[in-house]
């Protein structure tokens, strides 16, 4: 792929204080369309979808800036700047990040606005408009929605899921919510972070659950997930069922293809590109 233009990197601060980093893509045309990415757990704004889908998408006239959120990585300190990423994070801020970055988006003229998030950034991209609607946000498009910890946890970890919620859940009532707890699992990386955040991001009563408030979103929605991606596939499909104030919706298998898009990536491109056009987007 031939791309337009280099990325512009870009920062900002959000309400409390915690400093994004990331890029943002322009199309060659100006136009008032743009897409917020929004990176899954353990990811950042170069990877996961950011790592291929912001030069489709400004290559086809939509802007985009794909944005850390304070869940990156595990969190950096290169910069000065507090250790945050998935060691710390907390779910309940995760609008704050979202309305940083599309803060960046309409001071740059954009705005008709696409939130497009992926995995654990789904429920953040969609808890930030059920909290506080944005109205230049005129659709939600979710990739591969997490499953919750509750129902997945022998993948995660190495002891049972109702004995981690109570050890978390020990340290955080005796005031060491930043002691730190640690899981193996069977992915890329453990689950390492304090039981603070463990609680939040995936406690029994954490509000990443979609199923709490997911029927009172009312806005365009497309969900998509890979057929390989088996672990995602059941949630996706009933986050999308449950959605039922999101008029026009979608939920599409796209064939091939992993939790990442890898060996569906022009696929999710197309799905993307034609639900912005139907919607008037493109």
């Amino acid at each position: 792929m031939s791309i337009s233009a280099l990325a512009e990197l870009v920062s900002v601060r959000t309400e409390d204080g915690v400093l994004l980093h990331g890029a943002l893509f322009n199309p060659k045309t100006t136009g008032v369309v743009a897409a917020l990415i929004i990176h899954g757990g353990w990811g950042n704004f170069y990877t996961g979808l950011g790592r291929f889908l912001p030069y489709a998408l400004a290559a086809n006239g939509v802007g985009c800036l794909s944005l850390n959120n304070r869940g990156h990585d595990y969190g950096t300190v290169a910069d000065g700047e507090p250790c945050i990423g998935l060691l710390r994070e907390k779910f309940e801020d995760s609008p704050k990040d979202i309305a940083a970055g599309l803060q960046i988006l309409k001071e740059r003229g954009y705005r008709r606005l696409v939130l497009i998030a992926h995995s654990y950034g789904s429920s953040k991209a969609a808890y930030s408009q059920f909290l506080e609607p944005d109205p230049d946000v005129e659709v939600l498009i979710l990739c591969s929605l997490a499953t919750l910890m509750r129902d997945v946890w022998r993948y995660y970890l190495d002891t049972p899921y109702d004995e981690a919620v109570r050890e978390a859940t020990r340290l955080l009532d005796a005031d060491q919510g930043e002691h730190f707890v640690i899981y193996k699992h069977n992915g890329p990386a453990p689950i390492i972070c304090t039981a603070q955040t463990f609680l939040s991001v995936w406690g029994p009563n954490t509000e990443q659950n979609m199923f709490k408030w997911i029927d009172e979103l009312a806005k365009p929605l497309l969900v998509t997930v890979c057929e390989r991606d088996w672990m995602c596939i059941d949630y996706s499909r009933a986050i999308y069922e449950k959605a039922s104030r999101a008029e026009p919706r979608e939920f599409i298998l796209l064939p091939g293809g992993d939790h990442y898009y890898n060996g569906a990536e022009r696929s999710v491109e197309t799905v993307i590109f034609d639900w912005l056009h139907r919607l008037g987007l493109r």
